[in-house]
């Protein structure tokens, strides 16, 4: 019964963090956007860092499924 429990408990997490993690993304998208628009070029890269490294943290989170 732990086992199922233990299961049930990692499935719960993964999808939490996966709802968590695209929300993030798309905040960043949308932050990104308007940095293009008032010609932020500075923020513009640092937010595509961010983006960059919450698109691998999403693709260990569906390995992990």
């Amino acid at each position: 019964m732990a086992l199922d429990q233990a299961q049930y408990f990692y499935t719960v997490e993964l999808i939490a963090l996966e709802e968590q993690l695209n929300h993030s993304i798309d905040r960043a998208a949308r932050m990104r956007e308007k940095a293009m628009k008032r010609q932020d070029i500075q923020a513009a890269n640092r937010i595509g860092q961010l983006q960059r490294a919450m698109d691998l943290a999403q693709r260990r989170v569906g390995k992990l499924k």
